[in-house]
């Protein structure tokens, strides 16, 4: 029952979102964009340049920055204009209700009643109410709005309303300021938009005994990282395994830094330490060995890294990313090719969006001079990543084995052109070129 109340109260938090926000005036062309670029703080200073008279769409945008800067006040004041043309705007209401709790003027909560149909207003009512119609502690109306954010968020038409998840997350944490998990995933929301800053100003308040806590701390690490501040992140983050040296998430997350900065010995070591630690995330213990196998084949260790990789799939046997890291290392080195092509098959069957995967079955079947398919699914590869310099290699190297020799000296320069450091196929491509040239 509960699951299917908050099903229907998804689909009420999106209402707004759909509806028509455009803002009317060309003054408000900046406070737009801010808004949908989710920059509240821009937004707040257009709106305030301009007095001009608001129709509902603009003051809806209005009530989104003020909301989310921790205005409520101001944003009272906005909901009453709003409430003025139209008394039944869902987050007017929220907000209207949210000021009069926090300040404690319950009077406003027996207008509400009498003013509106209480059957239709099914979100108000589950976040304000309880089941016998009394008004909730402010701690219980910040855990029902988090609860409807947190569901929206699992779904995913919810991934594209950011703004509005982060309005009623905001109202959370006007009406409960130590509500941690308010601030969590506002923060997790600005991770996920890349705006680091953000995320860290938020993670920042989660206070030092809650749970929440390490794993907040080592977020900021990693987004300083993302930042350019990787130095910054890597003391961070070692400072943490000194307080927390039980957390081996800690652990992976210094790992996974090293990796991504291509580090690898030094991932290699973190990983290893997992590996060896008696509190080892068991769940997780695939993707360790996964990982370090990335590493050593990066360091060009394959041996270790076949053994790694071999060992991954042996604890979970239908991972698309190793099945398909493992049989396209035997790919490159012309071993056992027809197992690699049943594993990429598989992979493929799993994952079919990965152009990844796509890109290493095609090149299976050149390998196995199967020319019209590999052909095939490359084409379909570039379709789906056009600027994906090793994709236009092999592209241009089944081109060259079907003897349509043009098209594959047109695909190894785009691939010349286009290709990064870390591909390391820049000088093959030009001895390709150098040689169809002479010939």
């Amino acid at each position: 029952m509960f699951k299917k109340l908050i099903i229907a109260l998804i689909a009420m938090v999106c209402i707004m979102t759909s509806s028509v926000l455009a803002l009317t005036s060309s003054s408000y062309l900046i406070a737009n964009t801010a808004i949908n670029l989710i920059d509240f703080d821009e937004a707040y200073s257009q709106f305030k340049k301009s007095d001009e008279k608001l129709s509902e769409s603009d003051l809806n945008y209005k009530l989104l920055a003020f909301v989310n800067l921790g205005l409520l006040f101001d944003a009272k004041e906005v909901a009453g204009d709003i409430l003025k043309i139209n008394n039944l705007n869902q987050e007017a209401l929220i907000v209207h209700l949210t000021y009069a709790k926090k300040n404690n003027i319950l009077y406003v909560f027996d207008e509400y009643r009498k003013r509106t149909n209480m059957s239709e207003m099914t979100l108000l009512n589950y976040i304000f109410f309880n089941e016998g119609g009394k008004i909730r502690k402010n701690e219980m109306i910040a855990r029902s709005i988090f609860e409807v954010v947190q569901t929206t968020l699992a779904d995913e038409k919810g991934q594209e309303n950011y703004k509005i998840l982060l309005f009623y997350l905001s109202i959370a944490n006007l009406l409960d300021p130590y509500f941690n998990e308010g601030y969590f995933y506002s923060a997790q929301i600005y991770q996920i938009l890349k705006n680091y800053n953000k995320a860290e100003y938020f993670y920042q308040k989660i206070q030092i005994n809650h749970y929440l806590y390490v794993n907040s701390q080592k977020n900021i690490a990693i987004n300083k990282s993302k930042l350019g501040f990787f130095d910054q992140g890597e003391e961070q983050l070692l400072n943490l395994i000194k307080d927390y040296s039980n957390d081996v998430k800690l652990l992976f997350a210094l790992a996974d830094l090293y990796r991504i900065e291509k580090k690898y010995q030094e991932a290699i070591n973190y990983y290893t330490k997992i590996i060896n630690s008696k509190n080892n995330l068991l769940s997780e213990l695939w993707r360790v060995f996964y990982l370090r196998g990335i590493c050593y084949e990066r360091l060009f260790q394959w041996n270790l890294a076949e053994k790694d990789l071999l060992y991954s799939l042996k604890i979970e046997p239908n991972s698309p990313q190793v099945l398909n890291y493992l049989a396209y290392g035997w790919l490159e080195r012309d071993e056992n090719l027809n197992k690699a092509m049943i594993m990429l098959q598989k992979a493929y069957k799993a994952n079919p969006k990965s152009y990844y995967i796509l890109d290493s079955l095609a090149w299976a079947y050149y390998k196995k001079n199967q020319l019209e398919k590999a052909a095939q699914l490359m084409e379909e590869v570039i379709v789906l990543a056009p600027g994906e310099a090793i994709s236009l290699d092999h592209l241009g190297d089944i081109y060259f084995a079907m003897k349509r020799k043009r098209e594959a000296k047109y695909f190894w320069q785009q691939a010349l052109d286009l290709a990064e450091p870390e591909d390391m196929i820049a000088d093959t491509l030009k001895k390709k070129l150098e040689q169809y040239n002479a010939g």
